[in-house]
């Protein structure tokens, strides 16, 4: 199986309304929010979120999105509880029209540079792949963190499904984590070349014991 387009096969697409000012996918997946996309096909983006495989695209008034539900799943269009996920994780019933324009009243800096940056919203990400995203920040750029989170995937994450010549894992669980990842001193994880600085090491102490698997 291969990375879908639009037009290579619309009939596996479904679309939610979102003008190109209320989300800039170009914009909000490669900001170095989440580390989990790549724009696989001309703007169209590929990525794991809500542990299923997605390609997602836009014209100026759609957001256009597919699902891989793995080599068994069935083949089909997003369904409305599916693209609920995607909705929530870009936070689609905020309006950023709205916050750009009471932002824009109260900072002349912001009012001059919003035309040139639409459509840039946060991501409801998951918490713990959020808060191991931040670990590995610490001095790194946005390629070498994209190189550490993937690694981390693809060690202790479940294999979701393979597209053309990617394989793509889901984020670990927190217990995956502790049972094989963050025991002391820290074990696997210094394997993979994912650095963990001192400082924040800490961070990672809720992986060192079964007590604490419920703290999500």
């Amino acid at each position: 199986m291969g990375h879908r387009t639009l037009s290579s096969v619309p009939a596996l697409w479904a679309s939610i309304p979102c003008p190109r000012s209320e989300l800039r996918l170009d914009l909000v997946l490669a900001s170095g929010q989440s580390f989990r996309w790549r724009e696989q096909n001309p703007a169209h983006w590929s990525g794991v979120l809500a542990d299923q495989v997605w390609t997602l695209t836009q014209t100026e008034e759609q957001l256009y999105c597919t699902v891989y539900r793995g080599e068994k799943g069935q083949i089909g269009r997003p369904t409305p509880e599916e693209l609920k996920a995607v909705h929530q994780y870009f936070q689609l019933d905020v309006s950023l029209a709205q916050l750009y324009c009471h932002w824009s009243s109260v900072d002349p800096h912001f009012q001059e540079i919003a035309q040139k940056f639409q459509g840039v919203r946060l991501l409801q990400q998951d918490p713990i792949e959020c808060l191991f995203s931040f670990i590995c920040s610490s001095n790194n750029n946005i390629a070498r963190i994209t190189g550490m989170v993937e690694r981390l995937c693809q060690a202790f994450g479940p294999r979701l499904i393979q597209l053309d010549d990617v394989t793509y894992h889901g984020f670990p669980s927190l217990q995956a984590l502790a049972d094989h990842g963050c025991e002391q001193p820290f074990g696997k994880v210094k394997k993979l070349n994912w650095g963990v600085p001192p400082g924040q090491q800490v961070l990672l102490s809720p992986c060192s014991s079964d007590q604490h698997i419920g703290w999500r």
